[in-house]
């Protein structure tokens, strides 16, 4: 019995714990106005509101913000419109503390970016990331005004002399999606640098700052205490209020009155002077030591814009034409990768987003000439998530930030793209910068495979000449009972029937033959590292591709977490939960049936 209170009154205070940061929410709404002025934001501010939203609505103010009952009391005495899009907020924030708490324990590979992440998990995952990795180092930038760490990770090569890009997220608290995909993009920027021939040659071009939180205090007390703070936590000598918004305070037309507040109050005090906000000044110092940094990305949400210097101005800059090339290259890779829509422009991105006065971007395009970009990541409207965007989307805005970031890159790398081996078909004696499209003459490899009497598992590291089944299995069809894909689909010789059609590079196939026999494949060699294995939830039939034998645990390390099981014809298996493989190594000219999890992309290593 006491045993079973102790259990409960833990399991209360966990919940209670996990759910303390929608408190200031309670008997909240969440209404978007359909009429605004200067004059109703004054008084509004003067009232307990929380303004969230940064997407003008049809080209017009329509904010959405947090009320009580008393402003809606004044609303309808003024008789002013309004739509309620959350009845209440604090139930929505303790929804979306249930959904992060029940995926907190994934973390392994692309499982960590399914839960949003604590100032803790994000410092670990940076540790982890460039203690695993060469490239990646970790840096201190300095310390907020609570005494936190800001750390970041530097990716190069080695090479100072490089051009230089800066991605950092997080100088507004509440925005926790561009801590997710600024950590992806550093991330997957290392892990495909050990792989991928393309990354590895912009990488060797250019060199990478990211810094996922800008604003550590702020991002804390999102987690503890009030889920919608916008600002740092900085006292103000001036007022009992707390902090000051980062965006609102660097030295590009700094309280120049484009949606900034003088009243320390207001989500967008500009501060009581440029950089007086202690975290702004250490990412400035930080940011003037940087030898040759050519572009800076500032990741904000939500709104999904790509917006390029000036934001306090609708006048184009000296270099307008650049800016909109590399703007809307920007956007269209974020709308490529998962067709979700972005858009692009500069100033108010002609009415979709408000001007402001004080931020980052035009800072660093202003005074050090890097080229300043805004970027607002997926939702575009609070319905879709605002904020609170769902756990189940994280990794496509991840996705999104990712594309986009690797078109600046290259804008900074400024070279010429194509293929650099002058042995290829295709060399472009014009490219200085390797995008990985080089083509060959075909190679003639063999691979001789070995089938027992019965049923076994193939496939082939081999892209055969001839892959129509019917003609590929000619030299043993006598003994082929049947031959059998991973959707279910039958080879049967016997019955002239040929349901499979041809075979796939990166399957494997069931055979059962009436007697042991052998097969030489002749064609083209699968380079593994290159090769994407699709596979999809639940059971497949995988190809194992590469020429020599390797322990199957470190060969499928990439993907542990996400496999229950593998099994050979043999019956023999690997579960990783458990740390068991029974398989061993894998073996060329096998395949092997595996069941997953989720489903993944995969590339082997190369031999």
């Amino acid at each position: 019995m006491c045993r079973f209170f102790f259990i409960v009154v833990c399991f209360i205070f966990f919940r209670l714990d996990a759910q303390h940061n929608s408190g200031p929410y309670t008997d909240s709404k969440l209404i978007r106005l359909q009429t605004f002025s200067p004059n109703i934001h004054h008084t509004l501010e003067s009232f307990d509101v929380t303004f969230m939203s940064c997407r003008h609505h049809a080209h017009s103010s329509s904010p959405e913000l947090i009320v009580n009952d008393e402003v809606l009391q004044w609303l309808d005495e003024q008789y002013l419109d309004y739509t309620i899009l959350e009845s209440n907020v604090k139930d929505r924030i303790d929804r979306e503390q249930e959904q992060i708490r029940s995926k907190r324990s994934y973390r392994s590979g692309l499982a960590w970016y399914e839960s949003y992440r604590s100032y803790d998990e994000v410092q670990d995952k940076l540790n982890d990331i460039a203690a695993a990795n060469s490239i990646a180092s970790l840096i201190n930038l300095g310390s907020s005004y609570e005494n936190r760490s800001i750390w970041g990770l530097k990716l190069s090569t080695g090479n100072e002399e490089k051009p230089t890009v800066f991605f950092n997220a997080c100088q507004h608290a509440r925005e926790w999606i561009t801590v997710m995909a600024s950590m992806y993009l550093a991330d997957h920027l290392v892990q495909n640098y050990q792989t991928d021939h393309f990354i590895q040659n912009l990488l060797n071009h250019v060199n990478v700052f990211v810094v996922p939180i800008v604003n550590p205090d702020g991002y804390v007390y999102t987690h503890t205490t009030d889920r919608y703070w916008r600002k740092n936590r900085q006292l103000n000598s001036s007022s009992s209020c707390v902090g000051t918004d980062l965006n609102r305070n660097w030295d590009a037309d700094w309280n120049g009155g484009e949606s900034t507040s003088t009243n320390a109050c207001s989500d967008v005090y500009v501060g009581a002077a440029p950089f007086s906000a202690i975290e702004s000044e250490v990412l400035k110092a930080f940011m003037d030591s940087i030898p040759l940094l050519k572009a800076h990305v500032d990741i904000h949400s939500y709104a999904g814009l790509v917006l390029d210097p000036w934001g306090y101005s609708n006048e184009p800059t000296p270099d307008h034409d650049d800016v909109v090339e590399l703007g809307e290259a920007m956007r269209d890779a974020f709308q490529y990768t998962h067709d979700y829509p972005y858009t692009f422009g500069t100033g108010d991105a002609d009415g979709s987003i408000y001007l402001a006065s004080g931020t980052m971007p035009d800072w660093s395009y202003d005074s050090l000439g890097a080229m300043g970009f805004t970027y607002e990541l997926r939702p575009q409207t609070w319905e879709e998530g605002g904020f609170d965007l769902p756990t189940s989307k994280i990794l496509d805005a991840c996705e999104e930030n990712y594309q986009a970031a690797l078109q600046m890159m290259l804008w900074v790398a400024g070279d010429a793209q194509g293929c650099t081996d002058s042995s290829a078909l295709n060399f472009d004696e014009t490219a200085t910068l390797d995008d990985g499209s080089c083509a060959y003459p075909l190679a003639q490899h063999t691979q001789r495979l070995n089938f027992p009497q019965g049923w076994s598992i193939f496939s082939t590291y081999i892209q055969p000449q001839m892959n129509d089944l019917d003609l590929l299995l000619a030299p043993i069809s006598e003994k082929v009972i049947i031959a059998k894909n991973g959707v279910g689909d039958a080879y049967l010789p016997q019955y002239q029937y040929n349901g499979i059609g041809v075979l796939v590079d990166g399957e494997a196939y069931q055979l059962k033959l009436t007697a042991s026999d052998t097969l030489t494949m002749l064609g083209a060699r699968i380079h593994p590292e290159s090769f994407d294995l699709i596979l999809n939830e639940g059971w497949n039939m995988m190809a194992y591709l590469k020429e020599n034998p390797a322990d199957a645990d470190g060969v499928l390390q990439a993907i542990k977490s996400d496999i229950y099981i593998v099994k050979s014809s043999e019956g023999s298996v690997y579960y990783p939960d458990v740390d068991y493989n029974g398989i061993g190594d894998l073996e060329p000219g096998k395949g092997y049936q595996i069941k997953l999890k989720r489903p993944v992309t995969f590339r082997y290593n190369s031999d």
